[in-house]
């Protein structure tokens, strides 16, 4: 029939958090064709909801689970949905308490240079350290800094959105391996608990001697 070849949906299993809360990992989502084939799937956010793939990801369809199974995963999902809830909250907390300011950094400039920095470069522990000081930010040790590895970045430049999108595009590995090595304006990635990011302005200026 006519609506179905154009509203044509397709059930999946969501393999990360979706944008816009549109669904969470591991939900079961139906959605359209189109979207399924053109977006989530490419970009590994989903997989289509086949009895191989619910069996690869140790979920059971809810289609065809059972009264327990069911009252089972809504009790784990409830407890979750608190725990997700009040992470969501901090990191909202934190993104608009970050939002109009710059981590700012001081360091001698190599005589030579115009703006290598010399002694000391900057590290993540530098600005966990000065977030602490400066702007009164305690992180919890699970919760880590990366510095984005673009350099001759302008704040000015960059809006909030665009920010944003830098740090959730970033994907780091382990402990920040990028220093900072000269003067100038950069990003770092603050990953909190429930893989929530958030952007933080830096600014390295030159301390005159």
């Amino acid at each position: 029939s006519t609506t179905k070849r154009f509203g044509h949906s397709v059930r999946l299993i969501a393999l990360e958090d979706l944008p816009h809360g549109k669904g969470y990992k591991g939900d079961v989502l139906t959605v359209k064709a189109g979207y399924a084939r053109n977006y989530l799937v490419p970009q590994k956010k989903a997989v289509y909801a086949t009895p191989q793939n619910f069996e690869k990801l140790g979920i059971v369809d809810p289609t065809f689970e059972t009264e327990e199974e069911r009252i089972e995963r809504l009790k784990r999902e409830s407890s979750m949905d608190k725990q997700a809830e009040q992470s969501l909250k901090q990191a909202d907390v934190l993104k608009k308490y970050l939002r109009n300011k710059v981590l700012k950094i001081w360091r001698v400039v190599d005589p030579n240079t115009v703006d290598v920095l010399h002694p000391g470069i900057v590290t993540a522990l530098n600005i966990r350290q000065k977030l602490s000081r400066q702007l009164r930010i305690d992180l919890d040790p699970n919760e880590s800094i990366h510095i984005h590895p673009l350099e001759s970045l302008s704040h000015a430049e960059l809006d909030n959105n665009k920010v944003q999108s830098m740090v959730d595009e970033f994907e780091p590995e382990g402990k920040c391996q990028t220093k900072i090595k000269r003067l100038g304006d950069y990003l770092a990635k603050i990953s909190l608990e429930g893989g929530y990011s958030v952007p933080l302005r830096v600014t390295v200026m030159q301390r005159l001697p």
